[in-house]
């Protein structure tokens, strides 16, 4: 009877010490850290997860990190450049005293891809070719939906007057040989060729209001340092030079004013060695 009491009393006493134990592993205790390279550097934002949990933290700058978790927790560290470790909660015996680790991180190396590298040369082969840069449309509209929407289309209002409108602007190939005497006259006639130097200026008066506001002779004067009848020079040379877009902007003529500047100054000083 007596060993019987005894085998029960020790059985309590076990049950109760492994409960005790299980209270303490599942306690949350305050730990501090960082992150640190194997030669001691800090690891910048490190992200620490505790693993099978919602909770976690980024280290700041320094990879300095303060968390609160449990016994028995496992972190999970990673970082953009370094391989992602598991860490487990070190035994603790005294949460009484600061707890503070050093976590190492290996470095790793990424592969990607193998790409394509080209050139694009200078500022100016690079607009060159973006200008000509031809886009396929992948999203066409259906051939149909355009003849639906044919009726709809508003075109552009011409804005060349009557009386200065050609008889025909354009002539094909196949448009001369069945129309000889209409492409005779508009290449030959006087009227015609006049009607055609008046509607290009028309069409092109945006340009002329480009030149009125960014060619005028003060503008070059300040880029080339120009005076007088050597100003009137290089501005007869340089004008049917530009090359003026609806959006060209003043620094774009700017700077063909200069290239050109420079270009005219060599052949001058070419024609003034000879």
């Amino acid at each position: 009877m007596l060993r019987i009491l005894l085998i029960f009393l020790l059985l309590f006493l076990l049950y109760h010490s492994s409960k005790a134990t299980g209270i303490k592993n599942d306690s949350i205790v305050r730990i501090s850290g960082q992150i640190i390279t194997k030669n001691a550097a800090p690891v910048p934002l490190a992200h620490i997860l505790v693993k099978g949990k919602r909770s976690g933290q980024i280290c700041d700058s320094l990879g300095i990190f303060h968390l609160q978790v449990k016994k028995l927790d496992t972190l999970v560290i990673s970082a953009l450049g370094y391989k992602t470790q598991e860490w487990p909660i070190p035994f603790i015996f005294d949460t009484s005293l600061p707890l503070s680790y050093a976590i190492t991180l290996e470095k790793v190396a990424y592969l990607i891809e193998e790409v394509n590298v080209f050139a694009l040369g200078t500022w100016d082969e690079f607009k060159d070719r973006f200008v000509k840069l031809k886009l396929k449309n992948e999203f066409a509209i259906n051939k149909q939906i355009l003849k639906e929407l044919a009726p709809f289309r508003i075109k552009p209002p011409n804005i060349i007057p009557p009386q200065y409108r050609q008889k025909r602007e354009k002539f094909t190939f196949l448009g001369a040989l069945f129309a000889p005497t209409d492409f005779l006259f508009a290449k030959l006639s006087r009227s015609e060729k006049i009607k055609k130097k008046v509607t290009k200026m028309i069409r092109e008066e945006w340009k002329l209001e480009k030149l009125k506001q960014y060619y005028t002779s003060d503008i070059v004067s300040a880029h080339t340092g120009l005076k007088g009848e050597a100003l009137e020079n290089f501005m007869a040379y340089c004008g049917p030079k530009l090359e003026i877009t609806k959006i060209s902007s003043q620094y774009d003529i700017a700077e063909q004013i200069v290239k050109n500047y420079k270009t005219y100054t060599k052949q001058k000083n070419k024609n003034t060695s000879k």
